[in-house]
């Protein structure tokens, strides 16, 4: 007898009572549809095998996919929150806490997360993010003016980042090491004739997928926050 694969539809498969769906369950399935199938995987009927209903049920939640992906991104900031998002005295601190919480959520669902970096919520968690964040930068000690344009600046600098590892992730198996593996052979053997700067380096550039890389961005950043509040309180 042929193997049934996870969320195929058979005629022996149960379905869910009418009425039975509600958007949490939607969304939560349609996590398991991308992580295991790929975003291109994410339609109504795919939905609906997953679910044991028929799609059409899926309309009286979601008008259509747009909104459901916008579910989907709030749903991947719910997840970056489970761990609590303490205020302390240290802001610094903070906003290393919230961009290593995204960073690990878009890891964990990297189908989806490539999508994220473009996508705006407008739902209850991306508005915690954002309180969070500008909280952030008010306690730096910045004005309201730039405050919101460091929060800007840094929040989409940390989904850009976080989007493109993800999408190194996804990436199928073989491609992925083809990709890491540039970095430690093709640029090894640069011509420094040609190539003086990268070719003295190259023995120490990081790996593509190092977690130190996106530690050490994020810690720029914010060494560029904390030097513009130095100088808006400086009065330059």
């Amino acid at each position: 007898m042929a193997k049934t694969e996870p969320g195929a539809a058979t005629g022996a498969r149960t379905r869910r009572p009418r009425n039975s769906l509600n958007p949490d369950a939607i969304v939560e399935a349609a996590v398991r549809v991308t992580d295991r199938d790929g975003i291109g995987a994410l339609t109504f009927e795919a939905l609906g095998r997953e679910l044991g209903s028929h799609p059409t049920a899926i309309y009286r939640h979601f008008r259509d996919k747009d909104e459901l992906v916008r579910a989907l991104v709030d749903r991947i900031n719910a997840e970056a929150q489970l761990d609590g998002l303490p205020q302390t005295d240290d802001w610094q601190a903070d906003l290393r806490r919230i961009a290593a919480a995204i960073h690990r959520a878009f890891l964990a669902h990297p189908a989806v997360a490539q999508l994220l970096p473009a996508r705006t919520a407008a739902r209850e968690h991306e508005f915690v993010t954002v309180e969070y964040i500008v909280s952030c930068m008010r306690r730096a000690g910045l004005p309201d003016d730039e405050a919101a344009a460091c929060y800007r600046v840094f929040a989409d600098f940390v989904l850009a980042y976080a989007g493109m590892d993800a999408a190194l992730a996804a990436l199928a198996p073989s491609t992925r090491e083809a990709e890491l593996l540039t970095w430690d052979v093709d640029y090894r053997r640069l011509p420094p004739e040609r190539f003086p700067h990268a070719a003295a380096t190259a023995e120490h550039f990081p790996r593509l997928d190092d977690p130190r890389n996106f530690a050490l961005a994020v810690d720029l950043m914010i060494e560029a926050v904390a030097a513009r509040a130095t100088a808006r309180r400086a009065g330059r």
